[in-house]
């Protein structure tokens, strides 16, 4: 971990992630994370940014965290929230970043992903939850109606409205009104939380 105290550098605030780099006090801005996506990948993007916010905290108790030794395993397969983990962390980049996938959620959004992710620094890992209610069930039918070829007409306009919705809805309350965080033992590369029937795949 890095010498570089909190209460020197904020982990998280506003827009902004501080994440040690090699020695360096880098801050990251949410703007940038989502320079290279289209207004349909926003949602997780946002969502996986504000996740991360989460894990900068948390792991930043004593020191600010950095992105030596950092593992992660997310729940959600979205490529918005995997360029946005990777943006902070460099995980898949390194090649420590895992994808959580069963058979019905293959490298696909479905209502079977998780919005949970698992952030290890090698002393402890941060699991952070989104809030279960925040993405309505008619969401996720969007969704699997789009996956297994059964559209309505109108889903996909409804289907973009919900995105952008969320996306807003995510940086309006504070963290701790939409996630939660526990503490568990770090997780080294590759391994998968225990008690998640899943299969995994390393980005």
């Amino acid at each position: 971990m890095s010498s570089f105290s909190p209460t020197e550098y904020r982990p998280a605030e506003g827009l902004l992630i501080r994440i040690v780099d090699d020695g360096k006090v880098l801050t990251l801005d949410y703007q940038e994370a989502t320079a290279v996506h289209q207004r349909s990948l926003w949602w997780g993007t946002a969502v996986g940014y504000r996740a991360m916010q989460v894990a900068a905290i948390a792991l930043s108790k004593k020191q600010l965290w950095s992105r030596d030794n950092l593992t992660v395993v997310s729940g959600h397969p979205g490529p918005g929230v995997i360029d946005s983990l990777n943006y902070v962390t460099h995980c898949a980049d390194t090649g420590r970043l895992t994808v959580m996938q069963n058979a019905n959620c293959v490298s696909r959004c479905n209502s079977e992903m998780k919005f949970e992710w698992w952030v290890s620094d090698g002393q402890q890992c941060a699991h952070v939850m989104l809030r279960e209610d925040f993405v309505p069930r008619e969401f996720y039918q969007l969704i699997d109606r789009g996956i297994y070829n059964e559209k309505l007409e109108g889903d996909d306009k409804l289907f973009e409205l919900y995105k952008v919705n969320l996306s807003a809805r995510i940086w309006v309350a504070p963290l701790d009104e939409n996630f939660s965080v526990e503490y568990l033992p770090p997780m080294a590369k590759g391994e998968l939380p225990t008690n998640h029937v899943w299969s995994a795949v390393a980005v």
